[in-house]
């Protein structure tokens, strides 16, 4: 099982990786996702992991899905659940708390669009 410095590790690599293949600086993927270039750099080490909503953020600016984010290079899941079924129970628990967050916050969005 991986562990929880493996999985930001993964998803550092991942981010730097979706920003250098756009062309953009630390400080564009900073201001495209509303979090400092020191937060961008911290994350991409490995060093920091995102908060929820700096997910969510991380995600639209990439234009993909917040799972999207976790997955290790060369992996191609049937579902995006399958990608976190080799880490550890608690960094799973983390994921699925955060993919509850964001699944909420799409409901909250298209229920106050609909009015």
């Amino acid at each position: 099982m991986k562990t929880e410095q493996e999985l930001r590790k993964i998803f550092g690599n991942k981010v730097s990786a979706l920003r250098g293949r756009r062309g953009w600086s630390q400080e564009e993927l900073a201001e495209r996702a509303g979090v400092s270039r020191n937060t961008i750099s911290d994350i991409e080490k490995g060093d920091k992991f995102a908060r929820p909503k700096t997910l969510v953020n991380l995600a639209k600016a990439f234009e993909t899905e917040v799972y999207e984010l976790f997955k290790p290079k060369g992996v191609l899941p049937d579902k995006p659940i399958d990608i976190f079924a080799e880490y550890n129970e608690k960094v799973r628990e983390k994921v699925e708390e955060i993919g509850n967050i964001y699944i909420e916050k799409m409901k909250k969005s298209k229920f106050s669009r609909s009015k």
